[in-house]
């Protein structure tokens, strides 16, 4: 029987990241994609606007799809603070449902109070009812209020550790491209703290716009069907490596992943269970 997933965040309109690639992404995984739209995005002459939904409609939205029996829950863009105790009530009502939490913080300089207040939502309100986070290391840094850059592999090793611990939750804090090395490398917690790394080789290419959107809903549309996370997260990141090779080229400065089952893969995501050594740069 065909599973049925959520997702709750923005509209890309580039069709990159946002509620656009969480359903394509549930499509390519054979799942029904649903959608709560929390906020419109849009760029005018260099200059990003996030543009949340009235509270009333997005209150209204989650109302109408109370009732229906979700294989799993993802989360990205929220955009406005009061949205959180809705998502939590939420959640809450659907308790055996798995959630996967993408704490976007896209936010403008002059928008700090209102990234400071989700970012306090998310630590306190959302996190722990989570399966899975999937922050970048932006992110990451957000919410562990870092003062200095996760720039290394160690320094990412204790940030997991550390977002895992204060959220009891299982944690993939994405690298991507960030660190030296011709490997991308992102670290998987599990809920005991056991801590493993996915690798790939890094590509030179302009088709990432939505590369995150993708990796949390293909991981949301693996939960559906499958509760080993680590081969989830596994499959997704093969799923979101293929998309990048893939991808379409939308403008002259970015493109946006694409996933095409007529291309094959290229290169698959490498597991190394035991952090350390120097292999993978």
């Amino acid at each position: 029987m065909t599973k049925i997933v959520l997702t709750i965040g923005g509209s890309d309109p580039f069709a990159g990241g946002g509620i656009q690639t969480d359903l394509r992404t549930f499509s390519d995984y054979h799942t029904l994609g649903m959608s709560v739209l929390t906020s419109i995005v849009t760029l005018k002459e260099d200059c990003l606007s996030i543009h949340p939904v009235d509270i009333e409609i997005f209150a209204a939205q989650l109302e109408t799809i109370q009732n229906i029996s979700f294989a799993a829950i993802k989360i990205g863009l929220i955009a406005n603070p009061a949205f959180i105790p809705l998502i939590e009530t939420f959640l809450k009502d659907h308790p055996d449902t798995p959630v996967v939490l993408d704490p976007v913080l896209a936010f403008k300089e002059g928008d700090l109070a209102l990234e400071k207040a989700i970012v306090t939502g998310i630590q306190k309100n959302l996190a722990p009812l989570a399966t899975v986070m999937t922050p970048n290391l932006i992110e990451a840094q957000t919410l562990l209020n870092l003062k200095n850059k996760i720039a290394t592999l160690k320094d990412m090793q204790v940030a997991t550790t550390r977002l895992q611990t204060d959220f009891n939750t299982a944690v993939l804090l994405k690298g991507g491209s960030r660190l030296a090395g011709k490997f991308a490398v992102d670290i998987f917690a599990t809920t005991t703290g056991q801590l493993s790394h996915f690798t790939n080789k890094k590509i030179d290419s302009k088709t990432i716009n939505g590369a995150g959107c993708s990796l949390s809903s293909a991981i949301a549309s693996g939960l559906a069907e499958n509760d080993k996370l680590d081969e989830v997260i596994k499959n997704a990141k093969d799923y979101v490596y293929q998309s990048i090779q893939n991808g379409v080229v939308v403008t002259r400065e970015f493109g946006s992943v694409y996933y095409d089952r007529k291309f094959e893969k290229v290169e698959g995501t490498q597991i190394i269970s035991k952090i350390g050594g120097e292999t993978w740069k």
